[in-house]
C-alpha cells in the first residue's frame, strides 16, 4: 500500500495534470498531511478515511458504467474501502470493481497509470452499522473495459447497473466533470 509521503506525492502529480482542481485537492492533502498510517485508511476512523473508486469506460469510450448504491439510493462507480491486503490504491480500485460488478480483471485496462480524480464526499449515519456520519476520500482511476457484457452486480451493495452514455452525463451534477476529464485523456492517447 502506499505511504503517506507517496499519497501525498500523487496528490501533487495529480494538482500539476490538473491544476484547475488544486483548491478542491487541499482539503484531501491536509486530512493525508493529519493522519498517519493505518488511521489513513481505516474505516471506523471517523475523521474520515481513504477509499478507492474505479470509473469503467465501455471499449468505444463513450459510456460510464454506474451502479444503484443500495444504501445512498445513488448512480455511483463502483469502490469502496482499502483492505490491508490491497497492494495499493489501484489495486485497490480494481478489487472493488471485480467484487461490485463481476467484471474479469482481464478486462479492465488502465486508460492512465496516474491517478485519474479525487473527490471527498461526506457519508450519512449508518444507524444499523453504528456509524456516525463521516468522509469518505476517494482516490479514483479510470478503466477501460474490453469486454462489457452482462453486469453481474453485488446485491449486497447495489440494486442496478448501468452503462450510461457521454451525452446523458456531461451535463450531470456528479459525472459531468468525469465525462469532460475521460474525453480530454482519451484524445490526448
Amino acid at each position: 500500500m502506499e505511504t503517506k509521503a507517496e499519497i501525498l506525492q500523487l496528490l501533487q502529480q495529480y494538482i500539476v495534470q490538473y491544476p484547475a482542481e488544486k483548491q478542491d485537492v487541499q482539503g484531501y492533502i491536509d486530512f493525508v498531511s493529519e493522519h498517519e498510517g493505518d488511521q489513513l485508511f481505516d474505516r471506523k476512523n471517523f475523521n474520515g478515511h481513504i477509499t478507492a473508486s474505479a470509473f469503467i469506460i465501455n471499449n468505444e469510450a463513450n459510456a460510464l458504467l454506474l451502479l444503484k448504491h443500495k444504501a445512498l439510493n445513488r448512480w455511483l462507480q463502483p469502490g469502496g474501502h482499502v483492505d490491508r491486503s490491497d497492494s495499493s490504491l489501484m489495486n485497490a480500485a480494481l478489487r472493488e470493481a471485480e467484487e461490485e460488478t463481476g467484471i474479469s480483471l482481464a478486462d479492465l485496462i488502465p486508460v492512465d497509470l496516474t491517478v485519474f480524480d479525487f473527490d471527498s464526499h461526506f457519508i450519512p449515519e449508518n444507524r444499523r452499522k453504528q456509524e456516525p456520519g463521516h468522509y469518505h476520500h476517494d482516490i479514483r482511476f479510470l478503466f477501460k473495459c474490453s469486454k462489457p457484457g452482462a453486469i453481474d452486480i453485488a446485491k449486497e451493495e447495489s440494486t442496478d447497473s448501468t452503462w450510461m452514455n457521454f451525452e446523458d452525463l456531461v451535463n450531470h451534477e456528479d459525472f459531468g466533470r468525469v465525462v469532460r476529464k475521460t474525453k480530454s485523456l482519451i484524445d490526448i492517447k
